[in-house]
C-alpha cells in the first residue's frame, strides 16, 4: 500500500444520489471491492488481505476507509484518509475512487465532502493525494478542489530479462577493495540491532535525498518496525545493505519486493548515507537488488523517484530503466482554509 489514486466523478444517471450511503468499510466484501477499485488506477496491485493489513495499522491514528453503497449493497466508490508523515504534524494522505460503471452526477463530490468532514475531526493541516500524470479528469478534480502540485513522481520500468548484471561487477569489486561489504538483512540476522541500523539509514537517506521534504519518514523506530519489518512485503534477504568495514557504518541500502498478486518486482527505496554519496554505492546496492529480483521469478522491475532526484533517475536510466506514466503528488492546505 502507500500509494494514492486519481479520483473520478462518475454516477449513472438512473442512480439517485440521495439513496447512496457512505459508511465506514468493515466487511470483507468492502475490502474486496475497495481493492478492485484501487487496481483500476494503481500500478502496484492491492488485495483485500493486503488492504486489511495496512488498514489495521492506520486506525490508531484516525485512519478511515469509507464506502459509497447503493441500495442493493454494491460498492460504487470509496474514500480514505490516513496519517502520511508521522514526523509532520497534521499531515494526512487521502484516497478517492469512483467506479467507472457510474458516471458524472456528483458521487465524487459527495465522497470528497465526506472526506473533508473526517479531516476536520482529525484536525488535519495538510492533505495529500496522488493523481496519475496522464489522467486529465483526476487533475481537473483536484485542481478544482484547491489542491496544488507538491512534486512529480517519475515512474520507471526495467526489462530484467535484457539487463546484463555482468556490466556492474567491476563497480562491486572496486567497492569491496575500498572496504565495503555487501550484505542483506537476512545475512545480518534481521535482529533488532540490524533493524535499528536499517531504520537510521532509511530515515537519514530519505530526509536528505534531492527533492525530499527534508523530513524523515518515521518519528520512531517502533513505527518503522511496524510499517516496514512487520509488513507482508518485507523480505529480509531482499533488503540489501552496504557496510563500511572500517567503521561499521551502514552506508547504503536498496529494498525490493513483489507485492501479492503482482507480476513484477518493485524497487521500494534505494538510499545512501549523505557522507558516502558520490562513490557509486547506490548503483552497487541497486545491482544486487536486481539480482535478488531474478529469484522472485519476474521479468520486469518498477520503481519511482521525485522529478528533482536527478542523480537516482540517472542511475536507473544507466541500469536500463525507461520512464512510464507517473504521478502528481497534490497537496491541499486545510489549516489556512
Amino acid at each position: 500500500m502507500g500509494k494514492f489514486h486519481h479520483p473520478f466523478e462518475w454516477l449513472h444517471p438512473i442512480m439517485n444520489l440521495a439513496e447512496i450511503n457512505i459508511l465506514p468499510a468493515e466487511s470483507p466484501a468492502h475490502f474486496t471491492a475497495i481493492a478492485a477499485l484501487m487496481n483500476l488506477v494503481e500500478t502496484e496491485p492491492n488485495t483485500a488481505e493486503s488492504l486489511a493489513e495496512w488498514y489495521a495499522r492506520q486506525v490508531a491514528d484516525g485512519g478511515r476507509l469509507a464506502v459509497a453503497l447503493a441500495p442493493d449493497g454494491q460498492v460504487l466508490g470509496f474514500n480514505g484518509i490516513y496519517r502520511a508523515y508521522t514526523n509532520l504534524e497534521g499531515n494526512y494522505g487521502c484516497y478517492l475512487v469512483v467506479s467507472p460503471d457510474v458516471c458524472r452526477h456528483g458521487l465524487g463530490s459527495r465522497l470528497f465532502e465526506d472526506l473533508l468532514s473526517q479531516a476536520a475531526k482529525l484536525k488535519v493541516r495538510t492533505l495529500r493525494t496522488r493523481v496519475r500524470d496522464d489522467c486529465e479528469p483526476g487533475i481537473h478534480f483536484t485542481n478544482q478542489r484547491g489542491f496544488h502540485l507538491k512534486y512529480h513522481s517519475i515512474e520507471m520500468m526495467l526489462d530484467l530479462e535484457r539487463w546484463d548484471e555482468r556490466l556492474y561487477e567491476p563497480i562491486l569489486n572496486s567497492l569491496r577493495e575500498q572496504g565495503f561489504r555487501f550484505s542483506s538483512m537476512a545475512e545480518e540476522g534481521d535482529t533488532q540491532a540490524a533493524r535499528l541500523k536499517l531504520y537510521a539509514l532509511n530515515n537519514g537517506a530519505a530526509a536528505t535525498d534531492p527533492g525530499s521534504d527534508g523530513i524523515a519518514p518515521w518519528s520512531t523506530f517502533e513505527e518503522f518496525e511496524q510499517d516496514v519489518c512487520s509488513s507482508s512485503w518485507y523480505h529480509p534477504d531482499a533488503q540489501i545493505v552496504a557496510i563500511d568495514t572500517r567503521t561499521g557504518e551502514w552506508a547504503a541500502m536498496s529494498a525490493i519486493t513483489v507485492f501479492d498478486g503482482s507480476d513484477h518486482a518493485y524497487n521500494l527505496f534505494t538510499g545512501t548515507d549523505i557522507h558516502y554519496r558520490g562513490r557509486k554505492l547506490a548503483q552497487a546496492v541497486k545491482t544486487l537488488a536486481l539480482r535478488r529480483a531474478r529469484k522472485f521469478g519476474v521479468s520486469t522491475v518498477r520503481t519511482s523517484h521525485t522529478s528533482k532526484n536527478a542523480p537516482m533517475i540517472a542511475i536507473d536510466t544507466k541500469l536500463g530503466y525507461v520512464r512510464t506514466p507517473g504521478v502528481l503528488v497534490m497537496e491541499k492546505d486545510l489549516a489556512n482554509g
